[in-house]
């Protein structure tokens, strides 16, 4: 019956969502196979699982990205989290990765912070246009949201930004009267939204792109993916974003 299926999918979100399971992990593969084994369970046919080859990108764990803002003699003075902190309950998982940005170029670029909102053309087209600042050789931050990351940074690209630093203003990600997790379900200001910034518009790997990622489909060399951003790209959540937006005059 029906309702049996439902009733079975409820009853094991935290199972599904309880450990990461990023793309390529051990972790991840378990998931799939759980599902292939559920859905024939619930009267599939066919559930198969089928391997690809395709690029993938993950952060240096013992030397993560950060941001940090420096004095006129090169001295940090203050640093973005390397971490967040983990809710409670969840102190001993230890496969959490970093905050960091899929295919975000390597590179220390050091640069003045210019303010771009979303990122969006128009964002860009009012800094230049109408405030007469120019991205040249600067590093840019952005708030998630209005289009893809991806995009954003394509933007940024396009306007001669050699950084860009991404992160979820509250505005966007917080409903009013409603309190951070663990407490309420907003988003803590630690925490760090990722996810990939190339810019593919759904041709597939940057490898192969517009063809399955198989062993028989041309591939590329890593260093000339599609898609992949040429600059250094870097989340951070909203409590580090406030601390850089306070030195902008």
């Amino acid at each position: 019956p029906q309702h049996k299926v439902v009733q079975s999918f409820l009853e094991r979100p935290l199972s599904f969502t309880r450990l990461p399971h990023v793309a390529g992990t051990e972790q991840n593969l378990h998931l799939a196979r759980r599902i292939q084994t559920q859905w024939k369970e619930f009267g599939l046919d066919t559930a198969e699982l089928v391997s690809y080859d395709v690029l993938l990108s993950y952060p240096n764990q013992s030397a993560p990205n950060y941001v940090a803002i420096t004095d006129e003699h090169g001295n940090e003075i203050f640093n973005t989290s390397l971490f967040e902190v983990p809710p409670p309950g969840y102190e001993n998982v230890s496969e959490v990765l970093p905050p960091y940005n899929a295919f975000s170029a390597q590179g220390v670029p050091t640069a003045d912070l210019v303010y771009i909102n979303y990122g969006r053309a128009e964002d860009f087209f009012k800094l230049e246009r109408e405030m007469g600042i120019n991205c040249t050789g600067k590093i840019v931050i952005a708030r998630y949201g209005k289009i893809f990351r991806g995009n954003k940074v394509k933007n940024a690209i396009l306007a001669g930004a050699k950084g860009m630093i991404l992160y979820s203003d509250p505005v966007d990600y917080c409903a009013p009267g409603v309190s951070p997790y663990p407490d309420g379900w907003n988003l803590p200001g630690g925490a760090v939204q990722r996810g990939n910034v190339l810019n593919l518009n759904g041709a597939g790997d940057p490898l192969t792109p517009g063809y399955p990622a198989k062993e028989y489909t041309f591939r590329y060399d890593t260093d000339e993916g599609v898609g992949i951003p040429k600059i250094p790209v870097h989340p951070i959540g909203y409590h580090d974003a406030e601390m850089l937006l306070r030195y902008i005059d």
